[in-house]
């Protein structure tokens, strides 16, 4: 098997190569600095494209940066999409699996969210979200096979939120966030690189999934589980103004969440490895 990646040196895209259980697969970086010749020549014969580029979300925004955020993801697609749509049925990938994620969902404390859900958000994130799938869709080689991953707050030691947080609750400033009360749908590592799986093994498979675990939390629950799991204190709450001031227009990313469940991964027959928080972070720490 040969897969094509963009976003390789990613946290997700890593870590599949390292912790992937398919047989003898080879896989093939799409650099963001080669022409689309050069990218044609290596999604031509692959039979699995995978596109996870994106620059970092979590930072203070500007006119620049906010650009760089959406154009890293929605002209990567378009690229992507664009060389998939003239390449013969005999040279095309059977699956294209184009990342996207749950900020599409409105940030909301009090709701629950789920593929079936008509209302979506209209903040900076969400549009760009939306735009993001909206150039997966404009996919109309009918040999290609569409995942669209609405992927959570992936949990691992390596990357994401745990590698920025960590060290914090090792120094004991461990807390939750502004009210605490926003969502923190997370998933685990392991989970992703299944779920992944899952997507290339079974052709039944198309359309959008979140990649969430079914019981979401707190940012409040999180905490208190990842403070027990460090055996440490988290007593030192973060105010909601502290983090406006670190993260200016972007603190939302921080101080919002909702709450997101997996109805489309499980209707289709996976099953969770780490279905709870506390499940999830004992086996990163434990």
């Amino acid at each position: 098997m040969k897969i094509a990646f963009t976003g390789s040196s990613g946290f997700i895209a890593s870590s599949f190569r390292e912790m992937s259980t398919l047989d003898n697969v080879k896989f093939v970086s799409l650099k963001r600095d080669e022409t689309d010749e050069q990218w044609r020549k290596k999604i031509s014969g692959c039979d699995v494209v995978m596109n996870f580029a994106g620059a970092p979300v979590v930072q203070r925004w500007n006119a620049r940066n906010m650009q760089v955020i959406k154009s890293s993801r929605v002209h990567t697609t378009q690229r992507i999409v664009a060389i998939l749509n003239v390449l013969p049925a005999s040279e095309s990938p059977g699956l294209f699996v184009s990342a996207s994620a749950i900020g599409v969902y409105p940030q909301d404390t009090e709701s629950a969210y789920d593929e079936t859900s008509t209302v979506l958000g209209d903040d900076f994130l969400a549009e760009v979200v939306k735009e993001w799938e909206q150039s997966a869709h404009e996919l109309v080689n009918e040999a290609v096979r569409l995942v669209l991953p609405r992927i959570g707050v992936v949990l691992g030691c390596k990357g994401g939120m745990l590698k920025m947080v960590t060290p914090l609750f090792k120094a004991g400033l461990g807390g939750r966030l502004a009210s605490g009360r926003q969502g923190v749908s997370f998933i685990h590592i392991e989970d992703v690189v299944q779920i992944l799986q899952f997507f290339i093994r079974n052709e039944t498979t198309s359309g959008v999934y979140n990649l969430t675990a079914p019981n979401p939390v707190s940012n409040a629950e999180f905490t208190k589980r990842l403070a027990h799991v460090l055996k440490r204190w988290a007593v030192i709450p973060v105010p909601a103004f502290a983090i406006r001031i670190l993260f200016g227009n972007a603190a939302g990313v921080v101080t919002k969440g909702s709450l997101i469940y997996p109805r489309n991964l499980q209707k289709a027959g996976y099953v969770f490895r780490y279905e709870r928080i506390e499940s999830a972070l004992s086996n990163l720490y434990g």
